[in-house]
């Protein structure tokens, strides 16, 4: 199986801090699982073209080479809005052989869904939408996310923290960005979460 991580905004080429614990534990548990870094600038003015085609390639070439082959999406900020573009943008097969999805500090997290989840795992029934859905909705754009079909499957956790106004706008909260926003990488909650989200679908 392989894994694909798309960084958030700023951060250096390579797997996402955000997710390089849970890399590290998946590809150490005998799964002969790969990790691949999508390959995009992850630049400050969000264009995340060639981040979500990046995505696209390395599914599609590689269902050609290995058609049994399952693939893990993960997406951190705009890395998860990279993930949202390369869903939409995926043929059936492609979208067939993604097993599973896990987005942390989606800033297009939409309330309602079943795959909107806490640290730990736990239904988060919270009625904010992320900051760009937000800015989106106003403007009166569209909204980038995954179907219903993909959200019923159990397949996407999209876990946002409660002090995250990226994913969960708040008018009235207080919250830092750069602590809130930046302590997925750092929580052992959210990292077994999404190893355990990882190896229950392989």
């Amino acid at each position: 199986m392989k894994l694909i991580d798309a960084r958030g905004s700023g951060e250096p080429r390579g797997v996402s801090l955000m997710f390089q614990i849970a890399i590290e534990r998946i590809l150490a548990s005998g799964t002969g699982a790969v990790s691949q870094p999508v390959v995009y600038p992850a630049g400050f003015d969000q264009n995340v073209t060639s981040g979500a085609q990046n995505v696209v390639d390395v599914v599609g070439l590689g269902l050609g080479d290995c058609p049994g082959q399952k693939y893990f999406l993960f997406g951190y900020s705009q890395g998860a809005t990279v993930v949202l573009e390369a869903l939409v943008r995926m043929d059936e097969a492609s979208a067939a052989a993604v097993a599973g999805v896990v987005m942390v500090g989606n800033p297009y997290r939409v309330p309602g869904r079943r795959s909107n989840v806490d640290r730990e795992g736990r239904p988060d029934a919270r009625a904010a939408y992320g900051l760009f859905a937000a800015q989106a909705l106003r403007a009166n754009r569209t909204v980038p996310t995954y179907s219903d079909e993909l959200d019923r499957s159990g397949k996407v956790s999209d876990i946002c923290l409660d002090n995250d106004i990226v994913c969960a706008t708040d008018p009235e909260c207080t919250c830092q960005l750069a602590s809130d926003h930046m302590s997925y990488g750092l929580m052992q909650p959210v990292q077994d979460l999404i190893v355990s989200h990882v190896l229950d679908r392989m």
